[in-house]
């Protein structure tokens, strides 16, 4: 393809015969990144996107989606408050096109962890735990632990109440409650304990509640979740490639 010396390089008969196929290529392969640049910018569309508990208040939402004003300024979206039984349903129902949950979820959905940590358990002020830390799940097999309406994911509610205990018995549920707010007012009203992540500590400070840590509960994780079907959806793709910049900076694709 080239000759060259200490002095000069030029190219061969064969070498000059390709040139302008080479020409070509490279001009292609500009056209097409220009125009990958120009699609990612160009994304349009509208996103339902939903949230159990405190994720809609999380930092790793705000920058999600801060992220996506800047990038994909031409993609609007609205936040909806997901309840304990609908998390699942309102993504394969198609009421939401992707959810910041807490997993364990379901089978059948796809989720990009987006954060770890602790599981704390709150009680009541007066709970005579409330002034121990951190406390054992042996210490917490005589409480009662609030329960959800049924078609709650029972992986999932099993992991957050940490069903069965250690020693394998099941736990003792007591007073059914709907949403994070009933939840906070029924431990405080002492009718229950709850296991919730650490960040609900900063999120929702009450002078009537208690956070404790406790010494062999698992961790949990936070995740932005959606169905495998809307994986190369133009939006979905732009929400997935916000998320991975925020989590790893410097990553642009899922």
């Amino acid at each position: 393809m080239v000759e060259r010396t200490t002095r000069w390089v030029r190219l061969t008969a064969a070498g000059s015969a390709l040139l302008p196929e080479i020409r070509s290529a490279v001009a292609a392969m500009t056209q097409l990144r220009q125009a990958a640049g120009l699609e990612a910018r160009d994304v349009s569309g509208h996103l339902v996107l939903g949230a159990i508990g405190g994720e809609a208040a999380m930092p790793y939402t705000h920058a999600i989606l801060a992220r996506m004003r800047t990038a994909r300024p031409h993609v609007t979206f609205e936040m909806r408050s997901l309840g304990f039984t609908e998390q699942a349903d309102a993504l394969i129902s198609g009421q939401v096109d992707a959810a910041f949950l807490r997993p364990p979820l379901p089978p059948g959905l796809r989720t990009l962890q987006l954060t770890t940590d602790r599981r704390v358990v709150c009680v009541s002020a007066d709970d005579p735990l409330a002034g121990q830390a951190p406390v054992s799940l042996a210490q917490l097999a005589d409480h009662v632990r609030l329960d959800v309406p049924p078609g709650a994911p029972g992986v999932w509610w099993d992991f957050w109440t940490a069903n069965p205990r250690p020693d394998g018995t099941p736990v003792r549920y007591g007073t059914v409650v709907t949403d994070p707010q009933a939840m906070l007012l029924a431990v405080a009203r002492g009718q229950g304990i709850v296991f919730l992540p650490e960040a609900a500590r900063p999120l929702y400070p009450r002078p009537d509640l208690a956070y404790l840590d406790v010494t062999d509960l698992s961790a949990s994780s936070a995740a932005l979740a959606w169905l495998p079907r809307n994986s190369t959806r133009p939006t979905i793709t732009a929400l997935r490639q916000a998320a991975h910049h925020v989590i790893r900076p410097g990553t642009t694709q899922s």
